[in-house]
């Protein structure tokens, strides 16, 4: 009978757990500015849905407008039934898109509490799309200013929801990369990966 040359308990037959007299296992204690950034990405990702309702009549609105100058110009009238159709679809769809986005928003908000530094590199690609996308509609409302003055008081709250969402994702991402949640993210890795205990 040959006699294993390893000595002692099996590893499954070590004991595990903290035992009396051992430091129990610190929490990792998660910043300010990180707890801030998950409010401000929950908010930004909330906040579009309450402008589903009017992105949807104004969408309708523009339909109507649109189908309106198809049919002048081809001198011809629209199939029975074709708006009411169309019409139906849109606000359903915006539904739809809108919540698939807030719950990816949301997602990405628990990703950021939980120190996952992938998901703040991917958030921080999100945020300057959408701050790039933000100036190039400021840019576009003050370039037809005299054009879509009417417009733009009609869809002033569409706006300022907008503006309010964006604002929201981009201090989100100001606050992720300051020194206290650089800490805590890098901690976070390193808890991850067995190096802290």
């Amino acid at each position: 009978m040959t006699q294993s040359p390893h000595s002692g308990p099996w590893p499954s037959q070590l004991p595990t757990g903290s035992f009396p007299g051992m430091p129990s296992p610190r929490r990792l204690e998660r910043p300010g500015t990180v707890n801030a950034a998950f409010w401000c990405l929950t908010a930004s990702a909330v906040l579009p849905l309450l402008a589903v309702p009017a992105q949807a009549q104004v969408a309708q609105n523009s339909l109507n407008t649109t189908l309106a100058e198809v049919a002048i110009q081809s001198r011809q009238s629209l199939p029975p039934g074709l708006t009411e159709q169309i019409q139906g679809m849109i606000e359903p769809t915006l539904w739809v898109t809108t919540l698939v986005a807030a719950a990816i928003g949301v997602l990405i908000a628990f990703g950021v509490r939980s120190g996952r530094n992938w998901v703040r590199i991917l958030q921080t690609v999100f945020a300057a799309l959408s701050a790039l996308s933000a100036l190039l509609g400021v840019v576009y409302l003050f370039a037809l200013a005299p054009i879509m003055v009417n417009q733009f008081f009609s869809q002033a709250p569409l706006y300022l929801l907008s503006a309010t969402t964006t604002t929201a994702y981009v201090v989100a991402t100001v606050l992720e990369w300051l020194p206290p949640s650089n800490f805590y993210f890098a901690t976070a890795a390193a808890a991850r990966r067995g190096y802290i205990r």
